[in-house]
């Protein structure tokens, strides 16, 4: 692993370097999946949020049905995995609906975020079917993949090129504050 920094915020993102064919696939499907994103968003920060999100809450429900099927094939206890998972799942959803609220996709956007999350679904579950360890890998470098874009996303906030969201008008729907940057402002 090695660290990049972001000098302005003092803050680093731990990538870890591909060590095999596995990484390298898990690698290449994020970026291959970023170039999109960044095509159709570009610089639309928010927008681009409502994808992460939406692609992100993804693999928690294919794990969570999963590894409740595999407890139901086993006959055994699941040890909370399924829970865990779900939750995980939620907690994206949640995400995507504050971002949804502040972003307000267009009726193409919302259309194109159900052909992405209905792809990314499928490829997904048959990733984690047939490559566990890849599929894990993916969401590692999704996570880092949306470390970055909030990043950026922070930092043009910052530079006053994008509107601030006070905290008071943040949907509802997020409950806490969770020490967003808007909890900062």
């Amino acid at each position: 692993m090695f660290d990049l920094h972001d000098h302005d915020r003092n803050a680093s993102i731990r990538h870890h370097l591909p060590a095999g064919l596995s990484d390298r696939i898990a690698l290449r499907v994020v970026k291959f999946m970023r170039v999109f994103a960044d095509a159709f968003f570009a610089r639309r920060y928010g927008h681009r949020a409502v994808v992460l999100e939406t692609v992100a809450a993804v693999p928690g429900m294919v794990g969570g049905m999963l590894q409740h099927l595999k407890a139901l094939r086993h006959i055994r206890d699941d040890e909370s995995w399924i829970r865990e998972l779900l939750d995980e799942a939620e907690n994206e959803r949640m995400h995507l609906m504050a971002f949804s609220k502040i972003a307000k996709p267009s009726l193409l956007e919302r259309a194109l975020l159900l052909v992405a999350q209905g792809d990314f679904f499928n490829l997904y579950f048959l990733l984690y079917l047939l490559a566990p360890r890849t599929a894990h890998r993916v969401v590692g470098y999704l996570e880092k993949e949306a470390v970055i874009s909030y990043t950026q996303y922070l930092e043009m906030v910052d530079a006053g090129h994008v509107e601030s969201v006070p905290l008071r008008k943040w949907p509802s729907t997020t409950g806490t504050c969770h020490r967003t940057h808007a909890c900062v402002n």
